[in-house]
C-alpha cells in the first residue's frame, strides 16, 4: 500500500491511497487540471481512481 500527498496547505489538500487495484483520493482540494497533473507525476491516471473520500467541506479539501 502506498500513501502519497498531492499537496497540503491552504491552497489545497489531497492524499492518494494506492492499494494496487484500488486507488482512493482522501480529499480533493485542487482543480481537475492540477489533480490530473499531480496524479500523473505519481504515474496514476484519473481513470484509475476508484473513489474520493471528503473529510469535510472546506474549500481547501474540495474543489
Amino acid at each position: 500500500m502506498r500513501f502519497a500527498s498531492l499537496g497540503s496547505g491552504s491552497r489545497g489538500n489531497s492524499l492518494l491511497v494506492d492499494a494496487g487495484d484500488t486507488k482512493l483520493l482522501l480529499d480533493c482540494g485542487f482543480s481537475v487540471r492540477a489533480t490530473t497533473d499531480k496524479l500523473g507525476r505519481l504515474g496514476v491516471s484519473p481513470e484509475e481512481i476508484s473513489g474520493i473520500l471528503v473529510t469535510h467541506e472546506h474549500g481547501d479539501h474540495i474543489a
